[in-house]
């Protein structure tokens, strides 16, 4: 394919002819130019305009280049880790010998199609986002029901649900299953939230669901939910009605465990279930999280009390 030939090549061309002619001082003083530009361009003047196009400064090699044991390594932690996102893959790459950044990484998967682009939507809510100041300080609780076409095994007409809580300062979650979506299970819930947490818990937050909290419209009477947390000396905080993005940690993990666990795995039996979910909740504790700097739920509870305690002892 030819070069195309622009005025830059022509001007070149014509500082070249009259540096021939005249001189190459006079020519970069005619042309506004030093003598080094001009030097150069004698160098590459075969007298053909074609000779003075512009060539790409881009090295052959670049000595930076990931290696092929790099990306044969980020191709196999991907694919063993790539469903729980990449932050768990560079932290898995990481502890293999890779020593470059995660945005280095990142832009290899992506260049490389190693993985398909995610196509996220723009939200054009305005939420001002707060995350709790310590673990404990505000935990997100929702429920969502567990999709039919995963339980394989008799039910006998009950629904399987998932109650969620999630620590906004750590993201630590909690999972339990229930067959009933009612305030009499998610009460119990609540009791046993602070020794499965391993920390106190000062707010819940949670949507206007008749399994949490009563309709302030219809009736003044708390709820057993509300009613437990009362006795816990825990705050119940709940999100503006059609707002569920104000509980937007629990909604996002919930569409993780879809994709995780839900859309890849079948039930056998209730206990199999329960263990499943059981399993699944302690590998996201302790998988990695960009938001986390690259440090698991677990790891970052450990560490507060452990800075905490330090800071009480000086």
């Amino acid at each position: 394919m030819k070069s195309i030939i622009t005025e830059e090549m022509r001007y070149r061309q014509k500082l070249c002819e009259f540096a021939k002619k005249y001189g190459v001082t006079k020519a970069a003083r005619r042309y506004h130019t030093n003598r080094q530009f001009v030097y150069r361009q004698l160098k590459k003047y075969d007298g053909t305009v074609r000779s003075l196009a512009l060539g790409s400064r881009r090295p052959l090699h670049s000595p930076n280049a990931h290696t092929k044991s790099e990306l044969k390594l980020i191709r196999k932690m991907l694919k063993r880790n790539g469903i729980y996102g990449l932050a768990e893959v560079y932290v898995r790459c990481k502890a293999k010998g890779y020593t470059r950044s995660f945005s280095s990484m990142c832009r290899q998967i992506r260049n490389k199609g190693y993985k398909k682009p995610e196509i996220r939507r723009k939200s054009y809510t305005k939420y001002d986002r707060m995350d709790g100041k310590y673990p404990g300080d505000k935990v997100q609780v929702d429920i969502k029901h567990v999709p039919d076409e995963c339980i394989k095994f008799p039910t006998y007409g009950y629904k399987y649900y998932q109650i969620t809580s999630i620590d906004e300062y750590s993201r630590k979650r909690k999972l339990k299953i229930v067959k009933e979506k009612s305030t009499y299970e998610t009460k119990k819930f609540l009791e046993n939230l602070e020794e499965m947490m391993g920390f106190p818990i000062h707010i819940v937050q949670v949507d206007n669901g008749h399994e949490f909290v009563n309709d302030n419209d219809k009736t003044s009477k708390e709820s057993a939910f509300e009613k437990a947390a009362n006795n816990l000396g825990i705050t119940i905080k709940r999100t503006r009605p059609y707002s569920p993005w104000q509980n937007g940690k629990v909604e996002r993990s919930h569409r993780e465990d879809g994709k995780i666990l839900y859309n890849r795995k079948v039930f056998t039996s209730e206990k199999d279930l329960i263990n499943q979910v059981a399993k699944h909740e302690r590998r996201y504790n302790s998988t990695a999280k960009t938001s986390l700097k690259f440090k698991s739920p677990n790891e970052v509870v450990e560490e507060y009390f452990k800075n905490t305690a330090c800071y009480c002892e000086n």
